[in-house]
């Protein structure tokens, strides 16, 4: 392992990429600089870690040769000409914007894909998937080694840190201004999301579905194989700042024993299964959490074929940051 590393995190000052800056420090990552670049609009502030506060510089700037590993949470407009850019100086990269080719970088999940990270060259080029999709190929990945999953459909609550920062502001001034009642100009969403609730996330294509549901099933399809079958994914968006919540209907080619199915979660790392009795919320139990939260996993009661469950998560730490942070300790651990 290389305990001389240096590391850029690029869209430092974003959620996501706060949210790097404080797991590299919480795990002891192997690092001995870490540079902190963003858009021009963020140069000068600063983010504390390991007890200093290093400042934000321009990404379009950086010299990636300084580095040996970039986490890319920038917005997707610029992180694909930045990832490139870091390629080429000899910089690895762990994107987490979906902004790169699959075929040059593939998408990976440290639960799942240990072995395809193990035989990544140096450097290389890796995607870790969006949140919605990373909640899913987790849970989704022990019922795969039981049965071959036949079609899942699912529902996915999206928070409004969804949309970044922006989101998050946009839900909190809508919030203000109703309660005040002022008349209400809705920017981000489209639509009133505050006490409300938004049938999909972005302009739908022409086949009705919009570009996250495609990114989704895509990279669930991607990352889980011939293993998993018809995919449907329905993205609404709630008003919830952070966390994810996802409805889940699996329809498994052999009939499962919940306990077996139970007993697979409780061994999978990362998942944490609820009593039947009770059931996660994202506001009391995923905010802060390095778990996926699993409740209600039942059968139908017309098809055994058919498991349903609810699954929550934190959106921007869990099933992003953290994910791209375990991936790049299995790159360490390897070659880097």
């Amino acid at each position: 392992m290389n305990t001389s590393l240096s590391v850029v995190v690029v869209g430092a000052t974003g959620n996501v990429g706060e949210a790097i800056v404080t797991l590299l420090e919480e795990r002891d990552f192997p690092l001995v600089h870490l540079y902190l670049v963003a858009s021009a609009d963020s140069v000068g502030q600063s983010i504390a870690f390991r007890g200093r506060n290093l400042r934000i510089t321009a990404a379009d700037d950086f010299d990636f040769g300084k580095a040996q590993l970039a986490f890319m949470a920038a917005d997707t407009v610029s992180a694909g000409t930045l990832a490139e850019k870091a390629f080429e100086a000899g910089c690895s990269v762990i994107d987490l914007t979906g902004s790169l080719d699959s075929l040059r970088s593939p998408r990976v999940m440290p639960d799942v894909s240990s072995e395809l990270i193990s035989q990544q060259q140096r450097p290389c080029l890796l995607s870790v998937p969006s949140a919605p999709a990373a909640v899913l190929i987790s849970t989704l990945a022990p019922i795969c080694h039981q049965s071959a999953i036949e079609q899942a459909t699912v529902t996915a609550c999206l928070a409004a840190s969804s949309r970044g920062r922006a989101g998050v502001r946009e839900l909190a001034r809508q919030t203000t201004e109703l309660l005040n009642a002022r008349p209400l100009e809705p920017k981000v969403f489209g639509k009133q999301l505050a006490f409300n609730v938004l049938a999909q996330t972005g302009e739908p294509q022409s086949d009705g579905y919009t570009a996250v549901e495609h990114r989704v099933m895509g990279e669930c399809k991607e990352v889980l194989g011939d293993s998993l079958g018809t995919l449907a994914v329905s993205c609404i968006q709630v008003p919830v700042f952070f966390g994810d919540s996802l409805s889940v209907t699996v329809k498994t080619r052999d009939i499962l024993a919940i306990k077996d199915l139970n007993l697979a979660y409780s061994k999978h790392e990362g998942l944490e299964l609820f009593d039947a009795e009770e059931y996660p919320t994202v506001v009391d139990d995923a905010i802060g959490r390095d778990e996926i939260l699993i409740g209600r996993v039942r059968h139908n009661p017309e098809d055994p074929h058919l498991i349903e469950m609810w699954i929550v998560s934190d959106n921007v730490r869990k099933a992003a940051a953290l994910n791209a942070v375990q991936t790049a300790e299995l790159l360490i651990k390897h070659y880097l």
